[in-house]
């Protein structure tokens, strides 16, 4: 008897493009792989620093899935396919990390990275001339704006600890990972009301050799208020709140940027302006402060940790165009 080509074909079973349960096996053996690689970096690199791995290689494996590609290992015609799919909706900056923790996560399981080649290369060269390098810019939380923050907060613990965070921040010119790691241990008050603090680990020193950072007199009296009604003699500088209780744990540094924003948003500032408000205004707005003050360029790094002048020229830098060259020929010319 014979099989008709319906039945004939009922019987063969439907291929699935994605492998099918081997293929699902492998993905699982893949992130187990990779997850246990990043996990043995915890102690030689920060937290901040290893969250952002985990979350970025996260997305390039979603979108192999998505696609039927491998991302372990990867090619360089995958990786670069990534590249240039990732310019749609993200950063080029963004772009540039992502593809450094699909290098990073190779390497850590010894396997040929397929980021260094010239196919990669290119698209890279491609996001960035579509693009552009240049990076939008937080707002600087200068002088000015700090005070009209301050006096926003409130006189409750809640408002005690934001006022000592923000002036704090702006002194010490720290990074919100920086600001939330300062320890009640490594304060030192001096003779004349001001005092110094350790800031013992940053971005631009991983081994944590640290570096002293001066606070003023008005910072340092914010500080010893907070400490004072919080009852606090030991451990983080900044805790986090939950209503009337003190949370033990430090403040995690996704909250500096979202407390500067509620601030400013209750100051009645305006959208567009509080939107530009990130955990890295106060040490912006520091180095505006400092330049607007004709403080030179090496001791405004000094102060804020900077190893390369890149950085705060790239703060600076609409203070700056008033004194270039064309600015002092007009200037020379009324």
């Amino acid at each position: 008897m014979r099989r008709s080509p319906r039945n004939a074909a009922s019987t063969q079973p439907k291929q699935d493009k994605s492998g099918g349960s081997g293929n699902t096996d492998r993905h699982r053996t893949a992130d187990h792989q990779w997850r246990s690689a990043l996990a043995r970096m915890e102690g030689a690199y920060s937290a901040n620093t290893i969250r952002s791995y985990r979350a970025d290689f996260t997305i390039f494996e979603a979108w192999c899935r998505e696609e039927y590609r491998s991302a372990l290992p990867a090619t360089p015609e995958t990786v670069a396919a990534f590249v240039l799919a990732q310019s749609e909706s993200a950063a080029p900056a963004t772009v540039s990390r992502r593809r450094a923790a699909i290098a990073k996560i190779h390497r850590l399981l010894k396997l040929d990275s397929p980021v260094s080649t010239e196919e990669v290369n290119l698209a890279t060269r491609t996001v960035f001339r579509q693009k552009g390098r240049r990076q939008d810019q937080a707002l600087g939380l200068t002088n000015t704006l700090k005070q009209k923050l301050i006096r926003t907060c409130p006189a409750d613990l809640q408002g005690l600890r934001n006022r000592a965070l923000i002036a704090v921040g702006y002194d010490t010119l720290c990074r919100r990972a920086e600001l939330v790691q300062l320890q009640i241990g490594d304060l030192t008050i001096r003779s004349d009301g001001s005092g110094s603090i350790l800031v013992r680990k940053s971005k631009a020193d991983q081994l944590g050799s640290g570096r002293l950072a001066y606070l003023s007199a008005e910072a340092l009296a914010h500080l010893q208020r907070w400490l004072g009604v919080a009852s606090l003699n030991t451990g983080p500088l900044f805790r986090g709140i939950r209503g009337a209780l003190l949370m033990p744990d430090a403040l995690h540094p996704y909250s500096v940027a979202r407390i500067l924003k509620d601030l400013a948003h209750e100051a009645g500032l305006d959208k567009a302006l509080v939107a530009k408000l990130s955990g890295h205004s106060m040490r912006v707005g520091a180095a505006q402060d400092m330049a607007a003050a004709g403080i030179d360029l090496g001791a405004i790094m000094h102060a804020g940790g900077w190893k390369s002048p890149d950085m705060v020229m790239r703060y600076i830098e609409h203070m700056e165009v008033g004194k270039s060259g064309m600015a002092k020929l007009y200037s020379a010319s009324r």
